[in-house]
């Protein structure tokens, strides 16, 4: 009796480790994965997915982190800290030239920057001796102000007065005050500008004018979707699921304003429930895959080389930054 005892007890000891270590290969670990993005439009194409937070993946958690200043976004990428994050299009660019770890997937959000007026300016001609209000000197404004207008003959530096402020948000009471009549404003402080100033008018759709400049289809890509590598080689199939529910939820806002102007206000975004109700502009809603448009964003790299190269890293990206699905 008490071999058998001796038996059965080995045989438990034996068999035990065997057992426990099998279920410890179906567990697998909860991984937390950061998508970062700016407060505005950016966030606009995001907020279901962070109102929602569906279950993309059951053992992946994802922090939504909104960014209000564009400073702490930078921070984040050039640190390696967000796994997916919606960034300027030169960012994307200027990562990969400091060999990080990102890919660019898609464009998040199409030109929205508009030569606005409260005069009746119908061509580019008439636009000679005026003083344009803008933002962003040596930036992604700044860079697609001055490419329209050279490609329309107005010499940017002697045609025109280009008087710069701090901020996108100084332009628009710049604006409605009657201190210009002639502005650069991007979405959604057009919108909230047009709202507030019933004789404003766009007189020339930047990432319009820009694609019939360029010879490009979709215009010039503002911002985008970039995932680390690390990600995409490691969870391929969390990847495509991700990307696909983000594409859902960029069409979703634009389809919605209604639901999208309550999400904003309860994610804290700085757009106004009125302001997106009232039909913020949303440029090529429906074309975000990289592959469709690598040619947008070689003329858009091309044309910052020529105009500022610091600000994509010094050198054209070669194709390795794009992700194509």
């Amino acid at each position: 009796m008490k071999k058998r005892l001796l038996l059965l007890f080995l045989s438990l000891v034996l068999i035990l480790p065997l057992a426990v270590g099998c279920g410890e290969k179906t567990v697998k670990e909860q991984q937390t994965i950061q998508f970062c993005y700016q407060d505005g439009t950016p966030a606009l194409t995001a907020a279901k997915l962070a109102k929602e937070s569906p279950t993309i993946d059951k053992n992946i958690n994802i922090n939504y982190e909104m960014q209000k200043s564009p400073d702490l976004l930078v921070t984040k990428i050039l640190k390696g800290e967000a796994d997916i994050a919606i960034v300027p299009s030169n960012l994307a660019a200027q990562a990969f030239n400091k060999n990080l770890p990102y890919k660019i997937v898609g464009t998040a959000v199409w030109g929205s920057f508009y030569l606005t007026s409260a005069e009746d300016i119908k061509s580019f001609e008439e636009l000679k001796g005026k003083e344009i209000y803008t933002f962003g000197k040596g930036l992604t404004p700044d860079l697609v102000l001055r490419y329209v207008l050279s490609k329309n003959g107005i010499d940017p530096d002697k045609d025109v007065k280009i008087n710069y402020l701090n901020a996108a948000s100084e332009v628009g009471p710049a604006f409605i005050s009657g201190k210009t009549d002639l502005a650069l404003l991007a979405e959604p402080l057009l919108t909230t500008v047009i709202m507030k100033k019933p004789d404003a008018k766009v007189i020339f759709d930047l990432n319009e004018e820009w694609a019939k400049a360029a010879g490009t289809g979709k215009g010039y890509p503002q911002a985008s979707l970039i995932i680390k590598n690390d990600l995409i080689e490691n969870n391929i199939e969390f990847v495509e699921k991700f990307i696909k529910v983000y594409e859902e939820s960029r069409k979703w806002a634009k389809e919605n304003p209604e639901k999208l102007g309550e999400y904003a206000g309860e994610l804290g975004i700085s757009v106004s429930k009125e302001t997106i109700e009232k039909g913020i502009r949303w440029t090529n809603i429906e074309s975000f895959n990289i592959k469709d448009s690598k040619e947008e964003y070689k003329t858009f790299y091309e044309a910052i080389i020529d105009f500022a190269p610091d600000f994509i890293g010094g050198k054209l990206p070669d194709e390795k930054i794009y992700f194509e699905r």
